[in-house]
């Protein structure tokens, strides 16, 4: 075990803001991140709900993450950084569930923690396991057979309820019975789901619905949401360089983006769209004075104060991309000092970029790539994706011609990274089935072939298995629980894809049952993401008749 000590001692010293606290009398939580270290550091959601938990004198919150030698674990369980102790020493587990692809890591980590994956075969001297993060509030079902308590929404909204519940209940309950009444009382709480209170029903090997086992238990779970954003806004606990975004301190500026575009989570299921306060956030940087500041939201340059922001001393800006219209015009002096900027047109085409309702035009793109050179960064980065619902052969071959009309534009280092295209749950393409899998190894393979020769330019991508990987658990029921298992046990997605690809290339209809159609989101229901699915399906017929 020393080794092991050793290896977080030495992440734990590059850390700033890390809170240790006292086990005796409080109620011990480990927050988990799935994955590396290096991912779950920086994330912004997972260090403000470890901050949320510690606010509260009667809890002590540690971390976990999967550990990049799993070896080291086999004769040794899985410890937390702060204490050191065995994952099955606290009270409850409470996973951050952020990326699909992350689910067999769940199963990873449990098994180094010496703890069954199934909730039916986990007793009362194993820890309450709970789930958070955004996949539980899109589709949680292919996880739901793992855990006991899945919170649907915002995390400022369910925290001090779920710690008054378990206080309230462990003070009147027999050890043995203590998680089955914590569960019947959460129950009745909004944003708490139980997913053994439910079981999933199917007619010839196709989902038809839920049945519902407990009395008491809801036909609906309501996401909540954080309705004072204005004032608590996320920002950053621990600040290393060992996160992506190295010794800086981050500021979530919005939640949610105003542009809603048809293929993106982000702009559905954080709805109602809230921006924080200005005056809050320059509070929070003078209280704090963290030296190397980052603004970051979905959609930066909606945020109206942005400009007033990059005024005060320190702050720069934090993005993955940026929108390609004339908000952005607006901000380019103010960003003249980054190495990289990021443009993400998506599609090469303006007739693809209607359907998906990114709405942006090729002049608008070709305007700041213009003044792009004219500041000082070394590199242009940009976004595509293939296999877009509705996408013809000729619209990927406008990608590369969008990057010779940006090369000749743009005298410097180019690069475009290049996905595929994932149906998101809330999303007007959930319906929408994924692209064969031979054809996009094809189109991938041509748009290389077609872009080497551009001098100056790199084309990267994803590799396309993981793809349909988050693509079958993203739209998953519990069944893909089976799937999970086998990856986790080492199993490759590539060997099992003939297995589930039928799955993955079925277009469903608006009468067919989804597996989160038990989730309610404010502002947003089935029919209004059916009537933009079919707009997108109407442009696509008018520009197939042009």
């Amino acid at each position: 075990m020393r080794k092991i000590f050793d290896r977080i001692d030495a992440l734990l010293e590059k850390e700033k803001g890390t809170i240790f606290k006292e086990h005796g009398g409080r109620v011990k939580i480990c927050l988990i991140y799935p994955n590396y270290y290096q991912v779950g550091i920086s994330n912004l959601g997972f260090q403000s709900v470890y901050r949320l938990f510690n606010e509260r004198k009667d809890v002590v919150c540690e971390r976990a993450f999967l550990p990049e030698k799993e070896e080291d674990f086999v004769n040794n369980p899985l410890v937390s950084f702060e204490s050191k102790k065995p994952l099955y020493d606290f009270d409850v587990l409470a996973f951050s569930l952020c990326f699909e692809n992350d689910y067999p890591n769940i199963l990873k980590i449990l098994k180094l923690s010496k703890i069954p994956y199934n909730v039916s075969e986990r007793d009362f001297n194993y820890p309450l396991l709970v789930a958070g993060g955004v996949l539980c509030f899109s589709n949680p079902e292919p996880v739901a057979n793992i855990f006991d308590v899945v919170f649907i929404g915002e995390a400022e909204e369910v925290v001090d309820k779920f710690i008054e519940t378990y206080k309230s209940v462990k003070e009147g309950s027999y050890e043995e019975e203590f998680k089955i009444n914590l569960k019947k009382q959460l129950i009745n709480l909004e944003g708490v789901y139980i997913p053994e209170a439910y079981k999933e029903v199917y007619f010839e090997e196709k989902l038809t619905g839920r049945r519902i086992l407990w009395n008491n238990a809801p036909e609906k779970i309501k996401k909540v949401y954080c309705k004072e954003f204005s004032e608590k806004f996320n920002f950053s606990q621990i600040i290393t360089d060992e996160a992506v975004f190295s010794n800086m301190f981050l500021l979530e500026s919005m939640r949610g983006c105003p542009f809603s575009c048809r293929f993106c989570l982000v702009g559905h299921i954080y709805r109602p769209v809230r921006k924080a306060s200005f005056e809050k956030l320059k509070e929070t940087i003078e209280r704090l004075k963290p030296s190397k500041i980052g603004i970051i939201a979905p959609s930066l340059t909606a945020y109206s104060d942005l400009k007033e922001l990059l005024k005060i001393d320190g702050v720069e800006l934090s993005f993955t991309s940026l929108r390609a219209d004339k908000l952005t015009f607006n901000i380019l002096k103010d960003i003249s000092s980054q190495r990289t900027i990021t443009l993400a047109p998506e599609a090469g085409s303006e007739r693809l970029r209607k359907i998906i309702k990114k709405e942006i035009t090729e002049d608008n793109l070709l305007l700041i790539v213009e003044e792009l050179k004219k500041i000082n960064i070394e590199t242009l980065k940009l976004y595509f994706m293939i296999g877009l619902p509705f996408e013809k052969d000729e619209d990927v071959d406008d990608i590369v011609k969008l990057i010779k009309k940006i090369r000749v534009i743009f005298p410097r280092r180019i690069t475009a990274s290049v996905s595929v295209f994932v149906p998101k749950p809330f999303t007007p393409f959930q319906w929408h089935r994924m692209e064969d899998y031979e054809r996009v190894k094809e189109k991938l393979k041509k748009l290389k072939r077609d872009t080497l020769a551009i001098k100056g330019f790199k084309l990267v991508h994803e590799v396309p298995k993981y793809s349909y990987m988050e693509g079958y658990f993203a739209r998953g029921s519990r069944q893909a629980i089976s799937v999970i298992e086998k990856i986790s046990e080492g199993e490759n997605f590539g060997k099992i894809l003939d297995e589930v690809k039928y799955r993955l290339y079925e277009t469903k209809s608006f009468e067919d049952y989804l597996p989160w159609d038990f989730i309610e989101h404010e502002g947003l229901t089935k029919e209004s993401l059916w009537k933009e699915y079919e707009k997108a399906k109407a442009l696509a017929c008018q520009t197939d008749n042009i």
